[in-house]
């Protein structure tokens, strides 16, 4: 189903994913400048965005900070957990607002990858202990950022 919308996606579509990746002017309107690029009226961008929002095609709109900068502490964790306690580990760690992403994975003997981000160091410390004593939970791989590459892609229309 949403491999067909997105292939159905007209060109005006394609090229405003690919401006809004970019990410937006702090002007009073970016979203009219923008229009004016694709040669649309700045509601027709919006009623664009909202809808592929709702298709689920765009997942989050909105500002990303660099953590660092703030002192947060972050860190990649790979947890290796039985299966049967999987789908409960899991649920119970995206209830927790300092875990940004979490994943399945195969291939591994670690199954589940979980991004964190807390606000100083003791703090990450007690978080990881938690998971450590979670049911379930065998062991738990702490991979901190020593350096960054890149951190984001940007898809051409």
């Amino acid at each position: 189903m949403k491999e067909d919308v997105i292939r159905n996606l007209d060109d005006i579509d394609k090229k405003l994913l690919y401006e809004i990746q970019k990410g937006l002017e702090i002007i009073e309107r970016p979203f009219y400048k923008i229009a004016l690029k694709l040669g649309i009226t700045e509601e027709e961008v919006l009623k664009r965005i909202k809808k592929m929002k709702d298709l689920g095609l765009i997942r989050k709109f909105g500002l990303r900070i660099d953590v660092q900068n703030f002192k947060f502490y972050s860190t990649l964790l790979a947890i290796k957990v039985d299966e049967r306690f999987l789908e409960d580990v899991a649920k119970k760690l995206n209830e927790r607002e300092s875990v940004t992403h979490s994943y399945l994975r195969d291939g591994s003997k670690y199954n589940l990858w979980v991004v964190v981000i807390e606000k100083d160091e003791k703090s990450l410390k007690e978080f990881i202990n938690y998971i450590k004593n979670m049911k379930g939970v065998e062991e738990v791989l702490n991979l901190p950022v020593k350096r960054k590459f890149k951190i984001n892609v940007i898809f051409k229309p």
